[in-house]
């Protein structure tokens, strides 16, 4: 548990972090990612299974552990909604306050970098991508870029450092430094040729030492949370796999991919339901509901699969979901607009609707 001192230390180099007007050094990248690698190859095997390798499997399990979860979707190099989010007030203190007190476990869905915000992030990769089509890898709109992606991911290691039992970010499908194919990993392209232009950035601007270390944190980031009434993956679930599959995930390809990559609508009817039902049979099946992020959404929320599905990504707005242990989840009040309130209300061990802000 960190003092007040030391909490007011890691906020405030989060905080820097977006504001600073130079991009962070190599040294302070590598080190960072260096002692985050090695966080998550530590974490307990009581809540993240060994895979056959001995090494943290691709499953978080806090199926019995009867905390509140607060989901967080896509980030797409926003560090002001980890910021705003870490601010809001959780029963006697702030969300921060919370996660060094253990009393909620916080799940970020995946997807740090690649700006996806259509006000204006569309016109940058644009700029770029014509600079880039021209042999300028290092362009005012790139740097730009990849200060809000290197902002955000630094204060995802800097809280899964400080929190490693209650701070979480699942690999998605943008966690693929390389721009690789393989593994379950595609390259990806949307506004513009968005992983092969960070990847040749990171490539000229640092080096291959970085892109390494960013690729070795990827690998080491799990893939699936159950808890006792939810499941999260990044996209929803093609179909659904084993317990021992999802721990071993790294050595299937396609289970990866099916949990990072499955499209609006491709996924097997019922997937979500059996995927719960095999990760925690004696769970709460009936309100069980599972979430992700993936595909963007208009105003709050999308529901599939009978409503067993929450799709919680809008990329110009700041909506998270709060799954409280003790009651069913509702998506009119428990998805939370953090744009728009001061306080994120406990009640007991559940939680309740939000406090907004005059």
């Amino acid at each position: 548990m960190l003092s007040t001192e030391e909490l007011f230390a890691l906020k405030s180099s989060i905080i820097s972090w977006r504001d600073e007007g130079s991009l962070p050094r190599e040294e302070s990248l590598c080190a960072l990612l260096d002692e985050t690698i090695s966080t998550l190859e530590r974490e307990d095997a009581a809540y993240r299974p060994r895979a056959h390798d001995g090494k943290p499997g691709g499953l978080l399990d806090f199926s019995g552990d009867g905390l509140p979860a607060v989901i967080v979707p896509d980030l797409h190099a926003r560090p002001d909604f980890l910021i705003r989010l870490l601010g809001c007030g959780f029963g006697d203190g702030s969300v921060l306050s919370a996660l060094n007190g253990g009393l909620l476990n916080l799940i970020c869905v995946g997807d740090g970098v690649h700006t996806e915000t259509m006000t204006w992030a569309y016109d940058r990769w644009k700029e770029s991508l014509l600079a880039w089509e021209q042999g300028n890898v290092d362009c005012a709109g790139m740097r730009a870029e990849m200060h809000e992606g290197f902002a955000t991911m630094m204060a995802v290691a800097a809280l899964k450092n400080a929190f490693p039992r209650h701070f979480h970010f699942l690999k998605g499908n943008h966690e693929n430094i390389l721009n690789r194919e393989g593994g379950g990993d595609h390259p990806f392209r949307k506004f513009a040729c968005e992983g092969e232009m960070v990847r040749s950035f990171i490539a000229t601007v640092y080096g291959d030492v970085l892109l390494h270390l960013i690729h070795c944190f990827e690998q080491a980031l799990p893939l699936v949370v159950i808890g006792g009434n939810f499941g999260v993956s990044h996209a929803e679930p093609f179909a659904a796999y084993s317990r021992d599959e999802i721990v071993n995930s790294r050595f299937h390809g396609q289970l990866v991919h099916d949990f990072t990559w499955t499209a609006n609508g491709e996924a097997l009817d019922g997937s979500v339901q059996e995927q719960f039902a095999v990760l925690n049979s004696a769970g709460d099946a009936e309100r069980m509901r599972w979430f992700g992020g993936h595909r963007p959404v208009e105003g709050k929320y999308a529901l599939r699969q009978d409503a067993s599905f929450v799709q919680i990504h809008n990329p110009n707005e700041m909506n998270v979901a709060l799954v409280p242990p003790d009651r069913e989840f509702c998506p009119e009040t428990d998805i939370i607009d953090i744009g728009a309130v001061r306080k994120i209300q406990s009640s007991g061990s559940g939680c309740s609707v939000c406090v907004r802000s005059s």
